[in-house]
């Protein structure tokens, strides 16, 4: 192979954009096509059961009638009820409900003997809707931007009322004020907030079949009573009492603007996903309202195809295991590659070391085409998943074995990673969701696009492969990897092309043999804003329900609220850094490879002697790493997933230039 043989998988990757774009692709993923309630009808209502634990391994048509009417009839989705507590109790649920935007609650309250913040499993109680101005307080103090009871407050600010069925309901439906409407004697709010029987966990069989049955009672009853003007959402508000993992719940919709089909929403970009904190948007739709500023989800809508209960359950059900293998999995992985490397290089076998430095970046590939294979589904998914990675990295490994140059088979390698990001973002993204190296739709920070996790992945991965060529023009070439990691249709990634830009810079100067000073930096930085600016406006020109989070900051810069949001990224970016033991260590572990790199021991010394292109693309690297993680809300994993391709990357140059260098002894 010659040298720039790292690069042909990229190269070819934008052909494939017509394949992710097609016509056919096009029609399955329009929503269908809805009218306003309001011009439609008139007198529009809105009912929303809440059934805290709710999941589809629940609903079935013997046990649960009602809920499979509603899936069958209307559009369903899988629904994450991701808060601001550290637990998704029923308290968080039906604050974040009642706020559009995620709550942690505040105080003691019935069946919860600690302050939330302490409990580690969900209790009974939900505060008061009296103590609404406390639950106010409590998340300004948190510069979250969540306003609970903004839901009420903006009905009743536009002349309607809303209406709390049980606690829960009623701290939902409450007001600044500590107002939840009128009694449920009344019947006069044209929205409705029940609470239902929890679906507690299954301390018996029977215990949780009876909950179940009781909210599918409830569900029946609001089925039965409703008009032709009616929607009833059904929500999964939270997790049950005596829970203390996330969970994927059951979100449902049946009414005149929800045709049989997937729910998804503009929060989401991906169907059949919603957000707990979509639901006060999607009442202020319905009612032909606009959703406050405040308010971070967006209105659910319906696509085609529409899902079936064995497609909502296995959406489910490998969140679940994506939750319980990705630490596991990291450990096997690093734990491996140590060994082996660590085995190979005392032994000084090492050509053994190259290969099993070459394995450990492929697997990072290998572990996202795992995905192509139902792992989660198996007794063991961990298991399968690793197997599945295992033959996947050995085919990728044994074609970066094919390179010849001292540079040409890790830069194979990490071509072969970057491409199988690069071509998953132009095909949809589905490799990501729920991948050990993706992302997680219960922690809801991304569910389209590309995360920070597999940035950090492809911003090493490319940079290095880019190096390997040692041609300034060709490193620049693979800068087509910006349109893609940039694209609202694609990658939608702001703090990526903010960082990549300056990094192709800085390789591109010192490939060419020039300096890299801060100047021509701070001018490729230039560069990159402008390229987001040039994508979030033309993002924020298309419609309110199709625009990506770059078009939605357009608007919080004309609105004036982008520099909370900037000041809350930066917040949790560095609350995460000291989450854990482990992320905490992150800082230590980039100085002890910085120290490194700057003063490097006499066998990287000589190999950056004989190829200062791979010094280079380690530099390329290492700064869009810093940017990285300056710009990005959970920036920490930039650079730890950037290390995991470029220390065993480097291993693997150095143990293929120790077998060609006599002088290495």
């Amino acid at each position: 192979m010659t040298r720039r043989a790292a690069l042909l998988p990229l190269l070819l990757l934008p052909l494939l954009a017509w394949w992710g774009n097609s016509p056919a692709e096009a029609r399955r993923a329009a929503p269908v096509e809805q009218r306003s309630v309001v011009e439609a009808l008139g007198s529009p209502e809105v009912v929303v059961v809440g059934v805290p634990g709710l999941r589809w391994s629940d609903v079935n048509d013997r046990d649960t009638p009602a809920l499979a009417r509603m899936q069958g009839e209307g559009a369903s989705g899988v629904l994450s009820v991701k808060t601001a507590a550290k637990v998704d109790c029923p308290a968080a649920g039906w604050l974040t409900l009642g706020a559009g935007n995620r709550v942690a609650p505040a105080g003691r309250y019935p069946g919860d003997g600690d302050p939330y913040a302490s409990t580690r499993r969900c209790g009974v109680g939900v505060p008061a809707s009296s103590t609404l101005a406390e639950q106010v307080r409590e998340n300004d103090d948190r510069r979250e931007g969540a306003v609970p009871g903004l839901l009420g407050s903006t009905l009743r600010a536009a002349g309607l009322c809303v209406q709390g069925v049980g606690p829960g309901g009623e701290l939902a439906a409450a007001d600044r004020a500590g107002l939840s409407g009128p009694s449920a004697a009344t019947g006069s709010c044209p929205v409705v907030l029940r609470e239902a029987t929890p679906a507690r966990p299954a301390l018996s069989r029977t215990s949780r079949a009876a909950g179940v049955a009781a909210a599918d009672a409830l569900v029946a009853t609001e089925l039965d009573r409703r008009t032709p003007n009616t929607t009833v959402l059904v929500v999964g508000v939270s997790e049950a009492p005596g829970e203390s993992v996330p969970h994927l719940h059951v979100a449902l919709a049946v009414g005149p603007t929800f045709a049989p089909g997937a729910l998804t929403s503009a929060s989401t970009r991906r169907a059949p996903y919603v957000q707990l904190v979509d639901v006060a948007p999607t009442i202020l739709s319905l009612l032909d309202l606009d959703t406050p500023k405040q308010m971070i989800g967006e209105p659910w809508r319906s696509e085609i195809p529409r899902p079936t209960l064995d497609d909502l359950r296995d959406e489910a059900v490998k969140a679940d295991a994506h939750r319980t293998s990705t630490v596991p999995f990291f450990v096997l992985l690093a734990g491996v590659q140590v060994l082996l490397i660590g085995v190979a290089l005392w032994r000084r076998w090492r050509r053994t070391a190259e290969v099993a430095a070459l394995a450990g970046v492929t697997a990072v590939g290998a572990s996202y085409l795992a995905n192509l294979v139902p792992w989660w589904r198996a007794e063991q998914p961990l298991v399968l998943l690793l197997a599945a990675t295992a033959v996947a990295t050995a085919a990728l490994t044994g074609v970066a074995l094919l390179g010849r140059g001292l540079l040409a088979r890790a830069g194979i390698a990490c071509g072969m990673v970057a491409a199988v990001l690069v071509g998953d973002l132009l095909l949809g993204g589905q490799l990501q969701m729920s991948s050990v190296a993706g992302y997680s739709p219960l922690v809801a920070g991304r569910f389209a696009g590309i995360g920070n996790v597999a940035f950090g992945v492809l911003a090493a991965a490319v940079l290095l492969a880019a190096a390997s060529t040692r041609s300034a023009t060709a490193a620049a070439l693979t800068a087509l990897v910006v349109v893609v990691d940039g694209a609202p249709q694609w990658g939608s990634d702001v703090g990526g092309v903010l960082a990549l830009v300056p990094a192709y810079a800085v390789l591109v100067l010192l490939l060419r043999g020039r300096a890299a000073s801060l100047a021509k930096v701070a001018i490729a930085s230039a560069v990159g804003v402008a390229v987001v600016t040039a994508f979030a406006v033309a993002d924020y020109s298309r419609a309110a329900q199709e625009q990506t989070h770059l078009g939605r900051f357009v608007g919080q810069v004309l609105d004036g609220s982008a520099g909370g949001v900037l000041r809350r990224k930066a917040e949790a970016n560095l609350g995460l850094l000291f989450l854990s033991p482990v992320t905490a260590l992150l800082p230590v572990l980039v100085i002890v490879l910085l120290v490194l790199f700057l003063r490097p021991p006499a066998p990287l010394r000589r190999m950056f002697e004989q190829e200062p292109a791979w010094r280079a693309g380690l530099l390329a690297v290492i700064t869009a790493s810093a940017i990285g993680f300056l710009l990005n809300d959970s920036g920490a994993a930039v650079p730890a997933l950037a290390i995991l391709i470029a220390l065993p990357a480097t291993v693997a140059v150095l143990a293929r230039h120790a077998r060609r260098s006599p002088a290495a002894g």
